[in-house]
């Protein structure tokens, strides 16, 4: 049998130098899905694969079950907020989950259809937070597999939009205060902030009143809150008085948390608790005296440290 002849990938003479270090990135092109290079590459490389995929024995029934099973459906564990129950539910054969409320007299209905939303199929809802009053919920959607979500604000019984949808939100966090008249959210920076390239690696987090415009958000900030971090969570007490934000530093187990509280008019500079732990920590819950910080038993201050 004649060894499979492999598409060529062409080699850039491309090194870039990061932290005074030399990388060399000599496939760059092939990050680019658009690039005519990319485009032919692929194609041949499915044209290499495919007669020796097809002649798998058991594929078709394989493919079958697979399908059958993945047709169940399924059900999430509903979320309660005053009365109405929120939980997404996806049909046999169903393409996309839907989201559905129920009402406090027991009335169901679907609340947002991707497919409805979008018949090609291509826009996915991503994710979803109801206000703590369950009038408002605050949804991200994205198109064509992306992942750059947009932040959206619907009005739960009408199931219209209330706000302008607020870009650059992909793998962000959203918070509500009490009232659900404000929220807290993490966006990217602009391209223009940046060098190119780097945007992804840069987020802020910030305070939003419904019915104003993104552009005149207060930036919530902090000692150290935007230095080495690249992805941010947020919390809100249930009465409203304090944020707790976490920053990560991409996927590596070391985090930060910082602690505010929330005044009517402005969000005073945040305290930092903890900065680049060496081990995970996590702030589960907060109420209006304190909050709980869960560390592993080997971190400073632990309770189960030595």
């Amino acid at each position: 049998m004649d060894a499979p002849r492999y598409p060529v990938a062409e080699r850039l003479d491309l090194v870039e130098v990061r932290h005074g270090h030399r990388v060399p990135d000599p496939y760059r092109w092939l990050e680019d899905p658009a690039d005519p290079r990319t485009v032919a590459w692929s194609e041949a490389q499915d044209d290499l694969v495919r007669p020796a995929l097809d002649a798998l024995p058991g594929r078709d029934r394989l493919a079958g079950r697979l399908t059958a099973l993945l047709s169940a459906g399924s059900v999430s564990v509903p979320l309660w907020r005053a009365g109405r129950a929120f939980a997404m539910r996806r049909e046999p054969g169903q393409e996309h989950a839907v989201l559905y409320v129920r009402e406090p007299d027991g009335a169901e209905r679907a609340l947002l259809d991707p497919a409805t939303l979008d018949p090609t199929g291509r826009t996915t809802l991503d994710g979803w937070v109801p206000d703590l009053e369950g009038r408002r919920l605050a949804y991200y959607l994205s198109a064509g597999g992306d992942e750059h979500s947009v932040l959206h604000v619907l009005d739960v019984a009408t199931g219209e939009d209330v706000e302008t949808p607020i870009d650059r939100c992909r793998y962000s966090d959203v918070a509500w205060l009490p009232g659900g008249d404000e929220l807290v959210y993490v966006r990217m920076v602009g391209e223009d902030e940046v060098p190119a390239g780097q945007q992804a690696f840069h987020r802020r987090v910030w305070r939003h009143r419904l019915g104003t415009s993104a552009d005149g958000d207060e930036l919530v900030d902090g000692p150290g809150l935007y230095a080495e971090h690249t992805y941010y969570g947020v919390h809100v007490s249930r009465d409203g008085r304090w944020l707790v934000v976490t920053g990560n530093v991409g996927t590596a187990r070391r985090d930060s948390v910082w602690v505010g509280e929330l005044l009517p008019d402005r969000t005073p500079k945040l305290a930092a608790v903890l900065t680049q732990a060496e081990t995970c920590a996590a702030t589960r819950g907060s109420s209006g005296t304190g909050a709980c910080t869960c560390t592993p038993p080997t971190a400073p201050r632990a309770s189960g440290s030595p």
